[in-house]
């Protein structure tokens, strides 16, 4: 390996934890392509300077110990955002703009999870994800919370919690079958499908099903660390014991370790053709706007930026520079649209926006956890989330991070 920098003042400790320097590792051979890609990344790093550390990795056992299977290949704080190509100076100068980009996992949106209680609403939502994994490619995983041994409809000869567990996957692998039965797939469990996880089969979804264990709210965010969106409904059924969309979506919301989508009842997904995202003067960080804007263009969305306070509001066109400094980041074809309302509520503005501009999913970013509980104890995201007609997408900023 050949290590190079453009800051050799700096220095980075032997495992760089905690270190702020971007990590560049350049995978080549000892060849001309070789040094086309390192003196491309050091162009690159003159127009866009950031603190940084270059390894030249040549070695085979290195390159495939990495995963790499093309070379050349080029891999930025441990992900490989490049393979089998050298990048052009812009491309890479947007590589390192949208560095956190990365680990964002709205940007990544490889792995979904659906909480189900087999419930109609639950159904629906199970439906609703499936359209987003197909049209993402990722892999869609339907979980299910068992609080109590003595859940399921059929009885359980052993009694103990193993038979339960079977007995509830088998009911869950029903649930998954029946339900996306509708959408002309035959969802078969684990062993039995082709492919892998993350993989397309046939150009559908890869589905796994999986009981989880303990009280729905902490069982779902302790498991929503695993995934890049959560897709779960606003109200339903269930036993009194696993009323999972009710109480239960609140704390998720609050909670989760991944973004949040939330479905109402019957709702079919037709796409996101607008984006209505809720700004205020905690979503200024242009990672946040890099992430919903990642997220539409998925879904080749327009992005509306809405922001509600009352009349003679200081900071708004502070707000406004912000979002028009990364306006390069939208498409050119479907601007930014900046609009500022008037008015003390936030929650009938929001939706009259929505209704006049055909808004298909309200986004709210927040930057801290004590906002969204301000945010709950105003009733405004309550209100929301139990009465609006439009899937509502939730992202907290301090835990859409890999």
């Amino acid at each position: 390996m050949k290590e190079a920098s453009l800051t050799p003042s700096q220095t980075c400790t032997s495992n760089c934890r905690g270190c702020d320097k971007a990590h560049i590792k350049a995978y080549s051979y000892r060849d001309q392509q070789g040094q086309q890609l390192h003196d491309t990344i050091l162009e690159a790093l003159t127009i866009f300077p950031m603190a940084h550390k270059v390894i030249d990795v040549y070695e085979p056992g290195a390159i495939s110990a990495d995963g790499i299977t093309a070379l050349p290949a080029l891999a930025l704080d441990g992900t490989v955002v490049f393979q089998g190509m050298i990048p052009t100076v812009d491309e890479l100068v947007e590589t390192f703009r949208n560095r956190y980009l990365y680990k964002s996992k709205l940007h990544r949106l490889q792995h979904l999870i659906v909480p189900v209680d087999m419930s109609d609403v639950s159904a629906n939502a199970l439906r609703f994800a499936w359209k987003i994994a197909e049209k993402t490619n990722a892999h869609l995983e339907a979980i299910y919370a068992m609080d109590s041994i003595f859940e399921g409809a059929k009885p359980s000869a052993s009694g103990f919690l193993s038979g339960y567990n079977k007995t509830m996957q088998s009911e869950l692998d029903m649930f998954i079958q029946q339900t996306l039965a509708t959408e002309n797939y035959h969802y078969e469990p684990a062993g039995k499908q082709a492919g892998a996880p993350g993989e397309a089969v046939a150009n559908r979804p890869y589905i796994t099903s999986k009981v989880i264990y303990g009280f729905p709210d902490t069982a779902i965010q302790t498991y929503s660390e695993k995934c890049d969106l959560i897709v779960m409904g606003t109200t339903g059924g269930g036993t009194l014991t696993h009323k999972l969309f009710g109480s239960v979506s609140m704390e998720v919301s609050k909670n989760a370790l991944a973004p949040v989508m939330f479905v109402p009842p019957g709702m079919t997904f037709q796409g996101f053709p607008n984006m209505l995202y809720a700004s205020n003067f905690e979503s200024l960080d242009p990672l946040r706007i890099q992430q919903a804007v990642s997220f539409a263009r998925k879904f080749d969305s327009q992005i509306h930026f809405v922001h509600i306070g009352p009349a003679g509001e200081k900071g708004v066109s502070l707000e406004r520079k912000i979002f028009e400094i990364n306006y390069q980041e939208s498409h050119p074809d479907k601007p930014f649209i900046f609009t500022k309302m008037v008015s003390e509520d936030v929650v009938d503005p929001l939706y009259e926006y929505a209704f006049y501009h055909r808004i298909t999913l309200l986004v709210f970013v927040t930057h801290q956890r004590n906002l969204w509980e301000s945010f709950l104890h105003k009733s405004i995201t309550r209100e929301v989330l139990s009465s609006s007609a439009l899937p509502v997408l939730v992202i907290h900023s301090d835990s859409d991070m890999i």
